[in-house]
């Protein structure tokens, strides 16, 4: 397992001061607020140490309600919304400073057999032929400022490689759409929970920055102000992080500085594994 991999599943290990009540560190990334996908995936891991064993987690919800810090740890106030015979529902409050930062709800499910029907998986390159996010980054160091520069060209704890690649200092025209292999940096951990946890975590990369495609704009571009508001993700099947994933994302509406994005997750074997749906402010003044 790589350092990287090692570290962000250590981050996802809550500390559990009560029943309910946990807290996780934060990791800084260079951005000016902690990564949302943290936020996320330690809210889930909070909710999965509370929901019984035998239930499994199908969706959450998060809404994002101020930046957090990524320097200062959250807390994560887990209530049991509903007890049912099939279901279990969540509420997770993650907090900073005694103020709620983000609310997410998840809600777990038995296991059970029923209809089944899926979206196609589009046809696009293969992993081997697409450029590493990480090779980009590298070559993008030296326009870097530090210490950004120490945090984007550090080892990261996914492989990715992404068709689409946008300069985030000077962003040029794409469509709007994106399609991203993934798999983990390293042996991660077969438990499924574990492995959701991941996938939500990298579920926040590219959604947004998908948005920004038709309009030449990076996300670290002057003028630009990039934040989540609301992301949503259904857990359809297994998978193993170990192999690749394919993250199909297409951006069908941008208006009153939010844009939105589509996101479906497959397998190798062409299995839909996860949807998400993610709404962000894209924000552009000219002058700041």
């Amino acid at each position: 397992m790589s350092n990287a991999l090692n570290n962000l599943i250590e981050l996802l290990k809550l500390e559990r001061l009560d029943d309910f009540l946990f807290r996780g560190n934060s990791e800084d990334l260079g951005l000016p607020q902690v990564f949302g996908g943290q936020v996320v995936a330690q809210a889930l891991s909070a909710a999965i140490q509370v929901a019984p064993q035998d239930r499994i987690l199908h969706s959450c919800h998060a809404y994002f309600l101020s930046p957090g810090e990524s320097k200062h740890p959250i807390i994560y106030d887990v209530e049991t919304l509903r007890e049912g015979r099939s279901f279990s529902a969540y509420r997770v409050k993650a907090i900073q400073h005694n103020e709620p930062i983000c609310h997410i709800t998840a809600s777990f499910q038995k296991e059970e057999q029923g209809f089944e029907h899926q979206s196609s998986m589009p046809e696009v390159a293969s992993p081997e032929q697409l450029i590493s996010e990480s090779d980009t980054i590298q070559k993008l160091a030296s326009l870097l400022p530090e210490p950004v520069r120490t945090k984007f060209t550090a080892e990261r704890p996914f492989d990715i490689r992404a068709k689409y690649i946008n300069n985030p200092f000077q962003g040029k025209k794409l469509p709007a759409e994106q399609f991203a292999w993934v798999k983990s940096n390293g042996e991660a951990p077969l438990d499924q929970r574990i492995q959701q946890c991941l996938l939500a975590y990298f579920s926040d990369f590219h959604c947004l920055l998908t948005a920004l495609h038709p309009h030449e704009k990076g996300f670290l571009q002057a003028g630009m102000k990039v934040a989540t508001i609301d992301h949503s993700i259904w857990f359809h099947r297994t998978f193993d992080l170990n192999d690749w994933l394919l993250y199909a994302i297409e951006s069908n509406n941008a208006s009153g500085a939010r844009g939105l994005a589509r996101g479906q997750i497959f397998d190798t074997k062409g299995r839909l594994i996860a949807t998400t749906q993610q709404e962000g402010l894209i924000r552009y003044r000219t002058g700041k």
